[in-house]
């Protein structure tokens, strides 16, 4: 599964998802987002633009990946077990589709963030009025990861080397996370980082309900994501411009909190439409309403 951030990166990961599932042998999907889909955007379409590497790391069956026939069942769990899944790792290994974005000189937290997310974690950040050169100084390394699933486990074990603890930024569930804690789950327990993410370090299940770091309902906003930056940056690094740009986020939710007089839009058919006058609504019935023709 690949996750873009922003409108190039659908096409750019659009691109390796069909030279990834030509190399592999598996369909590859792509989540998308109405923040992003339902956005515009200039881009850069230069067929050049991408320079696809196949892997050199991996080697593939004699009789391929894809599908044939006949194709018993069991050949064919046996192709997706042993091969095309790693396949897949391989390929993102290759075109490094999971980056390291920025690094610094005494690494202590971790960030990992994926798609959208990844753009609310930026904007937290500035929000924060971290930067690259901040983020140096408090020890702070940041790694994106366009495809979340199946996770490459070389990078990210680079990524988690030296540090302290590690905060995972995703949407909804646990899909980095889960698989991260898998992979660092036998280092030593002196070089093995902290792993939080939709929850602190004392877990998920001795939580009562809603005690959420990053919330699994709804949607990530960058107030969100900086509010949980702050909270994880207070165990080894102080700082009251950083209090008061938080402080300055909750004012804002606050006021926008606040009920409001709004003038009332009553629903109403465009001009022109023949069901302005068909629709009849009998007495002592209710008429739904919707966003567009389609409830017509």
């Amino acid at each position: 599964m690949l996750a873009p951030s922003g409108i190039q990166e659908y096409l750019d990961l659009g691109l390796h998802g069909w030279a990834m599932s030509r190399y592999c042998g598996c369909w590859v999907a792509m989540k998308t987002t109405s923040d992003t889909v339902e956005s515009s955007a200039t881009v850069e379409v230069d067929p050049q633009r991408l320079n696809i590497v196949l892997p050199e790391d991996f080697i593939l069956p004699k009789d391929g990946v894809h599908i044939r026939w006949p194709d018993p069942q069991l050949a064919a769990e046996h192709r997706m077990q042993e091969f095309k899944i790693y396949a897949a790792v391989a390929y993102a290994r290759a075109n490094k589709l999971n980056h390291l974005v920025f690094d610094s000189r005494r690494p202590r937290l971790g960030i990992i963030a994926c798609g959208k997310a990844y753009l609310d974690l930026r904007q937290a950040l500035d929000d924060l009025g971290i930067d690259e050169k901040l983020a140096d100084e408090i020890g702070i390394r940041l790694y994106k990861v366009g495809m979340p699933w199946p996770l490459e486990s070389e990078g990210v074990r680079q990524f988690a080397q030296g540090l302290e603890e590690i905060l995972v930024v995703e949407e909804k569930r646990q899909i980095i996370e889960y698989q991260l804690k898998e992979m660092l789950y036998n280092w030593r327990e002196d070089v093995r980082p902290r792993i939080v993410g939709k929850f602190d370090e004392t877990g998920e299940w001795p939580k009562p309900p809603h005690q959420w770091l990053l919330p699994p309902t709804a949607e990530l906003t960058p107030a969100i994501v900086a509010r949980a930056i702050a909270a994880r940056l207070r165990r080894f690094f102080t700082s009251e411009a950083i209090e008061h740009r938080l402080a300055v986020l909750d004012a804002k939710d606050t006021a926008l909190a606040r009920p409001r007089l709004t003038p009332l839009r009553t629903p109403y058919f465009c001009s022109g439409c023949p069901h302005n006058t068909s629709t009849k609504v009998p007495e002592g019935s209710w008429a739904l309403g919707g966003v567009g023709c389609h409830l017509m």
